[in-house]
């Protein structure tokens, strides 16, 4: 059974897919409860937020839903409001200012903050503040609210980054994270910050070894921004799509199950590879590049 399921999952459709996930969760066992804790999840109002925002709650802990659009995020509290304790409170990840906004008004402890909120545009679109919009939700505006919510973090509190499978084809290249390409193609751009929030979350578990830094892709889940972002994707595909509580389960899992290895990347409740395609690791010195390109970003530089 081990040998089938290794030759499954190196075929990826087969690991990606919801029959990947039901095969992969037959190892699974029950999580420990959170009460007593508080969780925020940004993009929590659909998809793989609003499941991870309800396996939280489910578990206990008060599920702090930060939303962009807070009349949706008022919706989403509706329907999460028998699973527990459920707030809203208004956040856009892509502006840095908003993000300072909320960071200033946050009190209060923060034992789990996942960064789940994310967009891929099919244009080349910039921010009021200059950055490439995929760059600025997926990778600045995280960044910046985990960096600010550092005091909050209390010794042992777990930040989880929501990346993707589709990172695993390219190698980081600044250059196109920051929207400097000859043509914009969204899909690519969206898998280079992916790929960046990987590379992140290694950085700040080395310089925050009291927290636990985690990443994790979801596998091929069925989400509203699935559907509209990869309509082609999403038509050829939406028979084996995994269930968007499927995709989040392991986003629970890391807030809630025992003592994790930090800066590591995961998947299906398992540490993953993070190059899996010959040619994809970073070139010398580009790690750090990317660190003092994004701390020089949210410090205006």
């Amino acid at each position: 059974m081990e040998t089938l399921d290794l030759l499954l999952d190196r075929s990826v459709v087969f690991s990606f897919d919801r029959s990947g996930y039901e095969r992969h969760a037959r190892r699974f066992t029950p999580l420990p409860r959170l009460d007593g804790q508080t969780a925020l999840v940004t993009g929590a109002n659909s998809g793989l937020g609003f499941w991870s925002a309800r396996g939280l709650a489910r578990l206990g802990a008060r599920v702090v839903l930060l939303c962009r659009d807070e009349r949706r995020g008022e919706q989403a509290r509706a329907e999460l409001a028998a699973e527990g304790q459920v707030e809203v409170q208004r956040l856009d990840v892509s502006s840095l200012a908003d993000v300072r906004r909320f960071a200033a008004t946050w009190s209060g402890p923060i034992d789990v903050l996942v960064n789940n909120a994310g967009v891929l545009p099919d244009t080349l679109q910039r921010t009021a503040e200059g950055h490439e919009l995929t760059f600025a939700t997926n990778v600045l505006g995280p960044h910046l609210l985990t960096t600010l919510l550092l005091p909050s973090l209390g010794a042992g509190s777990r930040v989880i980054a929501v990346s993707s499978g589709g990172m695993y084809p390219v190698r980081l290249s600044l250059r196109a994270l920051q929207g400097q390409v000859a043509s914009f193609d969204g899909v690519a751009a969206y898998a280079q910050t992916k790929r960046a929030e990987v590379l992140l979350t290694e950085l700040l578990a080395a310089k925050h070894p009291n927290l636990t830094f985690s990443a994790m892709h979801p596998g091929w889940a069925d989400t509203p921004s699935v559907r509209s972002s990869l309509p082609r994707f999403w038509a050829l595909m939406k028979s084996r799509l995994r269930t968007p509580e499927q995709g989040a389960d392991t986003i629970v899992w890391l807030a809630a199950t025992g003592a994790l290895a930090s800066g590591k990347f995961w998947f299906d409740r398992r540490e993953a590879p993070t190059h899996v395609v010959p040619g994809t690791r970073a070139r010398p010195g580009d790690v750090e590049k990317l660190w003092a390109l994004v701390e020089g970003a949210i410090a205006g530089r």
